[in-house]
């Protein structure tokens, strides 16, 4: 699943999770692409461009939403840095979608059927903002869990402190002391269990590079296919 095994993070501390995770964000973040040039992508199909563009532009919003969690975990900001690890983990589900697409892409040359998700993924929106429907974020989360069994479980979790359900709002934010007749409120007086959160962010920091390490060789192997075809 990632550099550490599951069974073994689970036994580890909070602070030692921590600082997995701390270690992690470290990354050089100049390494992130600042621009693509288009001549360096064959004129003969938008397709490698498209899904260059659409692999750094998640790689950057993956990169900014990751960091951020890690602060949060370390200011003690719970439920924000659980939010924030759902999206990363949505960020996970859809370079994930993106690597298995393109590899299946790359052995049934189906360009129209390609096109729509590259589409879908770069212009799509579930507000209308844009012409195109989103791809299902859902359908994504589950495609990855075939791959890696529990992580619609670690999903749904994160989600129940997303909203504004028990988890997220009175269980996060409020305690009673039945001796004493008093409602107590405010983070301080609840103990959440962080380790829902840093598992998963840990896993999709591993999980995200090696899927977007492994799309570049797809995306050469595309391109040089389409270049071969104008020979």
């Amino acid at each position: 699943m990632s550099d550490f095994d599951l069974s073994i993070l689970i036994n580890l501390s909070i602070s030692e999770l921590l600082d997995i995770a701390k270690a992690k964000s470290k990354g050089d973040h100049d390494s992130l692409s600042k621009s693509i040039y288009l001549g360096s992508f064959t004129l003969n199909s938008k397709l490698p461009y498209k899904t260059t563009l659409m692999r750094e532009v998640l790689c950057h919003r993956f990169n900014d939403f990751a960091n951020a969690a890690v602060e949060l975990y370390e200011l003690n900001r719970i439920v924000p840095a659980f939010v924030l690890t759902r999206a990363v983990m949505e960020d996970t589900a859809i370079m994930y979608s993106l690597f298995t697409r393109t590899s299946e892409f790359v052995k049934t040359k189906n360009d129209d059927l390609f096109d729509q998700f590259l589409m879908k993924g770069i212009f799509g929106s579930r507000n209308e903002l844009t012409p195109l429907q989103s791809n299902n974020i859902l359908t994504a989360i589950d495609h990855i869990d075939k791959k890696f069994n529990g992580t619609r479980n670690m999903y749904d979790m994160l989600c129940e402190f997303t909203h504004p359900n028990y988890a997220g709002a009175m269980g996060s934010y409020c305690s009673v002391d039945e001796e004493k007749h008093i409602t107590y409120f405010g983070k301080e007086h609840v103990s959440l269990p962080v380790e829902n959160g840093l598992i998963p962010l840990i896993i999709c920091f591993d999980l995200f590079t090696d899927y977007y390490n492994s799309l570049a060789g797809q995306i050469k192997i595309m391109n040089d296919c389409y270049e071969q075809k104008s020979k």
